[in-house]
């Protein structure tokens, strides 16, 4: 890396903050570092849908608009950073359980159709939320090295002062826009709440809910402090109910229902979808 373009990309990007270009800067400071498939850079409050700061380029079968409609309450780094409250510097599997990566596979294939490799990133808590910068390796090429992970590790003190500083000089809007927002953050979290709650047992919505999170049921077992069976046959009557066979189908549901639903959410969102196909049963 050339010392001199690196000083005067970070001059650039110091003198941007609170503008426009402040997040190309960004982007274009940490590709000194490496080359990455993908450079994402996201904003999210918990009462808005995620925002698009920057993408270096837009890939071929990408389905990013379905992630940030609503398909992002499933990423381990959302997760991460809205549940949690964490911040710095991690790599994917860091914020995976054991067992869980069965569901990360099925993740990047489902809502980006692109096989990641490897994914690493920063999370910066924010007074309004949180900002998400994400690099990406895809199939065709090797996963990021240690070296790289440990200069983008280091580098996140600075990174961590320049987008607070850059966020905390943004105004906040009271538009009719600002108000669909908090409307869409109340629909996601009432369809979470409700989903599969009118054709399960109080017990088996817990498990599905659990199982959206990606848990495998040992994880869910322990949380619920039940035995393996128990759990294995909780999930058996799910599948049966919603009529599917699998974790990674239940997964599939829950985003296909979310992609169609309009706020309010006053019932169970699997109802309607059951009667649509004939199939509606009840709690047993």
């Amino acid at each position: 890396m050339n010392l001199a373009i690196w000083s005067e990309q970070l001059l650039r990007l110091s003198g941007s903050v609170g503008g426009p270009k402040f997040y190309p800067h960004l982007a274009s400071l940490l590709q000194l570092l490496g080359d990455f498939d993908e450079l994402l850079i996201l904003r999210f409050n918990t009462e808005q849908p995620p925002e698009l700061r920057w993408q270096s380029q837009a890939s071929e079968g990408d389905n990013l608009t379905l992630y940030l409609d609503k398909a992002y309450v499933l990423d381990p780094f959302y997760k991460a950073g809205a549940h949690q409250g964490q911040q710095g510097f991690f790599r994917l599997q860091a914020l995976i359980e054991d067992g869980e990566r069965a569901f990360q596979d099925y993740y990047n294939s489902y809502f980006r159709y692109l096989k990641v490799v490897d994914e690493m990133g920063y999370l910066i808590q924010t007074e309004s939320g949180f900002i998400h910068i994400e690099f990406a390796n895809f199939e065709d090429n090797a996963g990021f090295s240690a070296e790289l992970a440990q200069q983008l590790h280091e580098l996140f003190p600075l990174i961590d002062q320049l987008v607070v500083e850059h966020e905390g000089c943004l105004t906040q809007s009271n538009s009719p826009q600002a108000l669909d927002a908090r409307r869409h953050a109340v629909l996601i979290d009432d369809f979470q709440r409700l989903f599969a709650s009118s054709v399960c047992t109080p017990r088996e919505h817990e498990v599905v809910l659990l199982m959206l999170q990606g848990y495998p049921v040992k994880t869910i077992a322990r949380q619920l402090e039940c035995s393996l069976e128990t759990v294995k046959m909780h999930r058996k009557k799910i599948y049966v109910k919603l009529g599917i066979g699998s974790q990674p189908e239940l997964l599939a549901l829950f985003i296909d229902i979310l992609a169609g639903a309009v706020h309010p959410i006053t019932e169970d969102p699997v109802l309607s979808y059951l009667e649509h196909r004939g199939e509606v049963k009840k709690i047993s």
